[in-house]
């Protein structure tokens, strides 16, 4: 009988680079081009057999689909904890997503995950006519941190599994992982931010799971209707007494109202 392992890999890049459907391409077989913000992380799982010095290996991975707004960094931070690996994503018809892997996202999750394995993916390569950087421009990227790049395409199924397979084997084959510390400056927030902090405060003090957490601010976020790009101040408090609400099933009413306390604060941030 062949061993199992379950790892969790984190993928990365900015909005509407094809995360979502890279995901949904590859364990659903389906895609849909309409862009919809995800809102903290979205996991789901696949499995999938590696080779492994010569031996099939069952390797079930934990794919989280992680928010691709730079203000949200707690919630981003809270999701790279304890993954084994990154799939990277640009796309190639905008040159600044490929920019943002490079000065954002690789520094950001090698600070929390440390030198685990990293696949770059080049996503959108059906659109060769638009495209607005070429391979080798990933390549650079990809050398500097001894990682594999490919282009994808979700709408085409282009590499698609190949990506995740590539993401396996990377993790299978192992890389030495380091402890490292993220440093916190007190600066004013933008929105956004502060919603990352309102996000990441109910995540760590709901005394749930994450995924069952991050179900309950989707639910609350899409009921109130807040554009978690540029939430208003008015839907910030509205989401800050639903979640308050929410907690009675299981926090004390003296715990309640210091997490009300402590979410407001933030607002008074920006």
């Amino acid at each position: 009988m062949s061993k199992k392992v379950i790892k969790k890999v984190c993928l990365l890049g900015d909005n509407a680079v094809g995360k979502t459907s890279l995901v949904r391409k590859y364990v659903y077989d389906t895609f849909d081009d309409k862009y919809i913000a995800t809102i903290g992380t979205k996991t789901v799982k696949k499995e999938l057999e590696v080779d492994y010095f010569g031996k099939q290996l069952n390797l079930t991975l934990m794919i989280w689909d992680i928010i691709g707004q730079k203000e949200y960094r707690r919630m981003q931070a809270m999701s790279f904890e304890g993954t084994s690996g990154a799939l990277m994503v640009s796309d190639m018809t905008r040159p600044e997503t490929l920019e943002s892997l490079r000065d954002y996202w690789v520094p950001e999750f090698q600070k929390v995950a440390g030198n685990v394995p990293i696949v770059f993916l080049a996503n959108k390569a059906d659109l060769v006519d638009e495209a607005t950087f070429d391979p080798a421009d990933m390549s650079q990227l990809a050398e500097k941190t001894e990682s594999t790049y490919l282009p994808t395409s979700a709408k085409t199924g282009e590499n698609v599994e190949n990506a995740f397979i590539e993401m396996g084997k990377a993790i299978v084959k192992g890389r030495d992982e380091f402890e490292v510390s993220i440093k916190h400056t007190e600066v004013k927030l933008t929105p956004a931010e502060v919603m990352d902090n309102i996000f990441g405060h109910f995540v760590e003090n709901y005394h749930q799971d994450t995924d069952f957490a991050m179900a309950v601010l989707r639910k609350q976020c899409n009921t109130i209707g807040i554009d978690i790009k540029n939430p208003t101040k008015r839907e910030m408090l509205q989401l800050i007494d639903r979640l308050a609400e929410v907690e009675t099933e299981v926090l004390s009413p003296a715990q309640i109202t210091k997490n009300k306390v402590d979410r407001k604060n933030y607002i008074l941030k920006m």
